[in-house]
């Protein structure tokens, strides 16, 4: 009977466990539905870092997340990192919209990673400068955070002959005192192309300004914003090229630098948002490019980063306005845009030749 007894124990829990995992436990509806609608009131952005980053927080992102409450995954990256993600999660994205600058947001467009977008349902369309949207035709694929520009920099304690032209660079009294971009930057493979151009090349051809470039005594070349400005600031660099906005903060920081908007103007470049192939999250993509297109969220970016501004109505201060990137009574029809579809066709011959050639 003991042993009976001890079977008929064992088969009882045998059949009670196999009742349990026939039954699993299911999470209650509410705690499903909470799941669901926090994912939904997500959006994956991806922005530059640094100044750049922080001002994009300030200015757009935390006040879009407290008007909306649709929370922002913020992704910190250069145009070509994030350009090189995209491609690499070509088809499951895990980034809803992208902050890319000219040149690399054609290439985005042309390698079919980002969608097109619908103008018509952003509210502010009527408001906004044809400038706002980076298009082919048309087809629009990017909305312009704002527009700045490469121009030419000194140390006004150092430099009692402040240049005035890209050809002023080759001064003798500049020799050794010069930085200037390579093509890993934005402004690197337009100034190349610039110089080609002030040298009589004929258009798609850099050779005579390779060999121009080539000429130029410098103390470094720089591939990205923040090494320029320390190039600047440490003195080793007192004269060349850099970016309007990074110089004007070395400015209020107390800096003896100053920005010269060249007479064949300054090499212009858009930052602009696009919607990236393959999110699933379209309402709220929109909703932040209704508010990254807001007259005040023009103006904090203005004002902040001194990127000329695609709002009509946006109100600047004298001193932000004497700091656009094309001059205080200027407008964006002023700046010298490079045709970066072309640079594009060439960007990696181009970048190639120089690595080669000119190196770092």
């Amino acid at each position: 009977m003991k042993k009976l007894s001890v079977y008929t124990i064992l088969l009882a829990i045998i059949l009670v466990a196999a009742t349990g995992c026939g039954k699993p436990i299911q999470p209650k509806s509410g705690a499903t539905e909470a799941n669901s609608d926090v994912q939904e009131q997500e959006i994956s952005i991806a922005i530059f870092g640094g100044d750049w980053g922080e001002t994009i927080k300030k200015n757009i992102i935390q006040p879009f997340e407290k008007e909306t409450g649709i929370k922002v995954k913020i992704i910190e990256g250069n145009s070509t990192a994030t350009f090189s993600r995209l491609l690499q999660e070509n088809g499951a994205p895990t980034i809803d919209l992208a902050l890319m600058d000219s040149g690399i947001s054609e290439l985005a467009h042309e390698k079919g990673i980002v969608e097109n977008i619908d103008i018509s349902k952003l509210k502010e369309n009527a408001a906004l400068l044809p400038e706002a949207y980076q298009g082919n035709g048309e087809e629009v694929y990017g909305v312009a955070l704002g527009y700045w520009g490469l121009g030419i920099v000194y140390n006004k304690d150092v430099i009692k002959n402040p240049p005035r032209s890209w050809k002023d660079l080759w001064k003798e009294e500049y020799k050794g005192k010069i930085t200037v971009p390579t093509p890993a930057t934005t402004g690197g493979l337009p100034l190349l192309v610039q110089v080609s151009e002030l040298e009589r090349e004929a258009k798609g051809k850099v050779e005579k300004g390779f060999r121009k470039m080539k000429e130029l005594e410098v103390v470094a070349y720089f591939d990205g914003s923040g090494t320029a400005t320390n190039l600047y600031q440490s003195g080793e660099a007192s004269v060349g090229a850099h970016y309007g906005g990074p110089t004007y903060v070395m400015q209020d920081q107390g800096q003896p630098i100053e920005f010269v908007v060249p007479k064949e103007g300054v090499l212009g470049a858009g930052s602009f948002w696009h919607v990236v192939k393959g999110s699933k999250k379209s309402e709220q993509v929109y909703s932040f490019l209704n508010y990254a297109t807001t007259k005040i969220a023009q103006e904090g970016i203005a004002s902040d980063l001194y990127l000329a501004p695609v709002h009509k109505d946006v109100e600047l201060d004298e001193k932000t306005l004497e700091r656009m990137p094309y001059g205080k009574n200027g407008t964006l029809k002023d700046m010298n845009m490079p045709d970066y579809n072309l640079i594009n066709q060439h960007r990696d011959e181009w970048t190639e030749l120089w690595n080669r050639e000119i190196g770092n």
